[in-house]
């Protein structure tokens, strides 16, 4: 579990000046500014800053000593951020060099002696219980604002959202838009019939992940979901076909999204999903080894 608290209860403030000194100085916050100091699993795991520059908000963090998951919780952080300030872009001032992957693989980019994420536009029209904590879609039902193809995304558009998480959990972050428009421009009938399960497929071969399709039946693709990291699931329910994006846990629960409308930390063995969701056992899955 990952716990953003201010500086101000428990020790916090003590913690944060020992890993920055003069952190203890962050708080009480100014206006246009967040602090907080970030708990993984009760284990204080970082400290970050953010304040409002114009359209711009500056972004300041500082890990742990042997945190793991950095990668998750700059996802948890950056979601903070863009919620609470909405800005056109986050900049991370004074890069640390051992961590370029981990902002690179939250798409922050290299600008100058600075890394920066630009916001993408979408985001400003979306609500932000389309989102959960690391900022993955889990609430496609709101998204009627967002087209693809002839339709809108609250109708069509769970391939693209699962194909945007899926490439969110392997650290290759794109746009919103990148997705959609990437996943409708071939698309027959402006995908009246929702998204090619094909097409799909062969679409996140060459955005560069290194994927593996199963046959159309539950078995099949349980033995895939047991033996890959994430992956998308394709399966029937009573209003048609639907997918969602997974990410297993351990050797028998996976994390799934989007499957029900903004639940949060959605967690399930994998017997349980087969059980309960697919109305018909031709579930495929499409595996990131």
């Amino acid at each position: 579990m990952i716990r953003l608290e201010v500086l101000s209860i428990r020790n916090n403030r003590a913690i944060a000046e020992e890993w920055v000194p003069g952190a203890g100085s962050l708080w009480p916050e100014a206006e246009g500014s967040l602090v907080r100091l970030v708990r993984h699993n009760e284990r204080p795991s970082a400290l970050f800053w953010a304040c409002e520059d114009g359209d711009e908000t500056r972004l300041n963090v500082c890990f742990a000593p042997g945190t793991d998951d950095r990668r998750k919780l700059l996802a948890v952080i950056t979601e903070r951020v863009v919620r609470r300030f909405h800005p056109a872009r986050i900049v991370i001032e004074n890069p640390d060099p051992a961590l370029y992957a981990v902002y690179e693989s939250n798409s922050y980019r290299p600008i100058g002696n600075t890394y920066a994420k630009a916001v993408e536009p979408w985001r400003k029209i979306l609500n932000d219980a389309v989102f959960d904590d690391e900022g993955f879609i889990i609430n496609q039902g709101r998204m009627k604002d967002i087209p693809f193809g002839w339709f809108k995304t609250d109708a069509k558009g769970c391939g693209w959202i699962s194909a945007w998480n899926l490439l969110k959990m392997n650290g290759m972050e794109t746009t919103m838009e990148v997705c959609a428009h990437g996943l409708e421009k071939h698309a027959f009938m402006g995908e009246m019939m929702g998204q090619s399960l094909i097409r799909l497929y062969f679409w996140l071969k060459k955005q560069g992940l290194d994927v593996s399709m199963s046959l159309p039946l539950n078995g099949a693709a349980k033995s895939m979901i047991a033996k890959t990291r994430t992956g998308i699931i394709l399966y029937n329910h009573a209003r048609g076909a639907h997918y969602i994006a997974y990410r297993r846990l351990s050797d028998t629960k996976i994390q799934i999204y989007n499957a029900v409308y903004g639940k949060r930390n959605h967690v399930m063995t994998t017997a349980e999903f087969l059980k309960k969701y697919p109305l018909f056992p031709t579930t495929v899955v499409i595996g990131v080894k």
